[in-house]
Parts: C-alpha cells; sequence; structure tokens
C-alpha cells in the first residue's frame, strides 16, 4: 500500500532572510490557506497544523486553523500534528477534535504529543519534572471520553469529572488519535500499549536510527496480542525542485534550502540565536540519501521517499514545507512537485516492484 502523503507547518512568522522584516500575521494565515488548498488541488492526502505559542506563531490553537480549512476544502484529512496534551485540558481537546471530525465530514484527526518549550509550560503552568505523568494520564482521558457513552475522568492532574459525553462521530478513538514521538522507547511503547499509530518526528540524523524503535513498536503491539493497528507515520523537513531545475538539482536544493533550514529544521519553530548552526557541508550530508531531510530534485525526492516507505512500512508521511522563513512561493512549487510529480512517480515505482 502507498503511504499518504501530506504536508504540515509550525505556523512560526520569521523573518525574510533578505530583508529581515516578518510578514503579518494575517499574511501567514492566508499562506497556510493557499498550501492547504494548492496541496489539495494536487491530490495530496493530509493538511496537518502543529501547535505552538508565543508572538511569532499563528498555531496557537491547532483545530481553529483546521476548522477554517475545513470549510475551504473537501478531501483533504485535516491533522492537529501535534496537539500538546501536556499543557491542555483532555476534555477541551476531545470536544475540539469531535467538533472539528463532524465539521469536516470525518477528515480529523490528531497526534497527541507531550513535548513543550520551557515558556510553554511556565505559560501554562506546569511543572517540567512531571510533563511524562501529566502527558500520560491525559492520553488516558482523552482516548476515554473520545469513546462512545459516558465518561468518568479519574487522575491526579485534574478535578474527577463525571457523566463526560460528547456527540457521537462514529469514529473510533484510534482512528481519531495518534500519538507523537521523537524517538524514544518510552514514547513508542506508550503508542503501542494504547493501539495507536505512532507518528516519528525526525529533524537531523540518520534515519535509519529510527529503526529500531519502530520495531519495538510492532513487536510491543504484537506483544499486546494487536495484529491489525500497526501504523506508522514520519515528520519531516522538505524542499523539493524540479529536476530540470539546473544541471545539478540536488546541490541547488541543498543551497537554497540552507540558509532556512539550518538552524530552524532542527528546532521547534523559528531558529534562535542558541541553536546550533549547520554548516552547508553539514546541512548536505543531512540531505544526503541517509539523512533526516527530504531536499532535492522530484528524482531525488521519489527515490528517497520510495527508500523510506519500503525499510520502514510508512502509512503516513508528513512534510513540513513552509520551514523558518522559507519564501511563500517556494513552499507552494514544493507543495505542486509533490502532488503533480513526486506521488504519481512513487506510485507507478510501488506498482512496479508489486508486479515483480
Amino acid at each position: 500500500m502507498n503511504p499518504q502523503l501530506g504536508i504540515m507547518t509550525w505556523g512560526e512568522i520569521a523573518p525574510d532572510l533578505s530583508t529581515g522584516q516578518r510578514p503579518s500575521p494575517s499574511e501567514r494565515l492566508t499562506n497556510v490557506l493557499e498550501l492547504a488548498r494548492t496541496a489539495e488541488s494536487v491530490g495530496l492526502h493530509i493538511m496537518g497544523i502543529g501547535e505552538g505559542h508565543g508572538p511569532h506563531r499563528i498555531n496557537q490553537d491547532p483545530f481553529l486553523l483546521l476548522a477554517a480549512l475545513s470549510q475551504v476544502t473537501e478531501r483533504i484529512r485535516l491533522s492537529a500534528t501535534a496537539s500538546v496534551l501536556t499543557t491542555a485540558d483532555p476534555i477541551r481537546i476531545a470536544e475540539q477534535l469531535s467538533l472539528l471530525s463532524l465539521l469536516s465530514n470525518g477528515r480529523a484527526d490528531l497526534v497527541a504529543g507531550r513535548g513543550a518549550l520551557p515558556r510553554d509550560l511556565d505559560m501554562f503552568a506546569v511543572e517540567s519534572h512531571l510533563q511524562e505523568e501529566i502527558f500520560e494520564e491525559r492520553l488516558d482521558q482523552l482516548l476515554e471520553v473520545l469513546r462512545p457513552g459516558p465518561s468518568e475522568l479519574l487522575g491526579d492532574f485534574r478535578d474527577h469529572a463525571r457523566n463526560v459525553e460528547l456527540p457521537a462521530t462514529g469514529r473510533d478513538p484510534r482512528d481519531l488519535v495518534w500519538a507523537a514521538s521523537s524517538g524514544s522507547p518510552r514514547s513508542v511503547l506508550r503508542a503501542a500499549g494504547h493501539g495507536l499509530g505512532v507518528v516519528l518526528n525526525v529533524m537531523e540524523g540518520e534515519w535509519r536510527n529510527l529503526m529500531p524503535y519502530i520495531k519495538a513498536y510492532r513487536e510491543a503491539l504484537r506483544g499486546f496480542g494487536d495484529h491489525t493497528s500497526a501504523r506508522v507515520g514520519l515528520a519531516l523537513p522538505a524542499l523539493v525542485v524540479p529536476d530540470d531545475f539546473t544541471t545539478d538539482p540536488w546541490q541547488a536544493a541543498v543551497e537554497l534550502a540552507h540558509p532556512y533550514f539550518s538552524a530552524g529544521a532542527r528546532t521547534y519553530g523559528a531558529a534562535s540565536p542558541e541553536d546550533p548552526i549547520w554548516t552547508l557541508e553539514e546541512f548536505a550530508a543531512q540531505c544526503a540519501p541517509a539523512g533526516s531531510l527530504l531536499v532535492g530534485g522530484v528524482s531525488n525526492v521519489v527515490e528517497k521517499l520510495s527508500m523510506l516507505h519500503r525499510e520502514l512500512d510508512l502509512e503516513r508521511i508528513l512534510l513540513r514545507v513552509d520551514v523558518n522563513g522559507l519564501p511563500h512561493d517556494t513552499a507552494i512549487r514544493t507543495v505542486r512537485l509533490l502532488g503533480e510529480q513526486v506521488l504519481p512517480q512513487l506510485r507507478e515505482k510501488h506498482m512496479h516492484g508489486r508486479d515483480r
């Protein structure tokens, strides 16, 4: 089966590298709407919006943005990628997800994330040393509320709630919710324990480093007696150029992406002065076939995605296309190339491989 191919944004409002000027929040919102409409028009499967906070973000509430996108799209799946449960009330998240699913005619899902920046933990009065325990409790509670019928929530980090019930969506909670992982044994085993799909977020290093975690996830599912729920997704930054962009499209793409990706790709959101910056040589290694970034001409990208799918058995691939102030027309070009050239070639390679 071919993986679902989609795009995502973390909603940062980063300065233009040539002028130093930041776009307005309204401009960034307009750009995200255009990314979603373009993705749907070229046949991509998913539009994801992550959660982030602060003055230079437009994604404080992914569900609100996705609700807006649900009214200007018809087919593309809408994913909160990720929604940070550590700083949110699980009942409220369940209500938002349920409403978005109804509003979009069943196109909504959520990737539940644990991680939050220190400033976000302070903002929402979450003690950093309790992050793991809070997330695990709230994930349990979220899944409980999403099940049909009344729920009773007990726990250490919120008041007791009785007779909590949502409008019926007709969907299994395991279809509505994935679990995010940055590649740790605890996170993938937690996903397996709930029978959830897992989305691995990779921003540096070699992608093969994820293989032990994926193996552990699938083995844990089998250990729990679940032979059907294994779903693995991958989220990574991407930039694609046409094969005729230059005589060496891979090198041209690397040089184009480097100023924007060099710090912002390996951090949550826009680059900060404290972020370590890749040299061009280091960055090129990340964009090579063994590296974690998806940068190159169409043929380079097709080969790498095909290898990732084959080696990791992926169901979902989400590509962050507007990294750290990357010009909007460059992000749109990547989206168009993904839908018009990359996706058809991936399908053709899959068909030929299956016929052998």
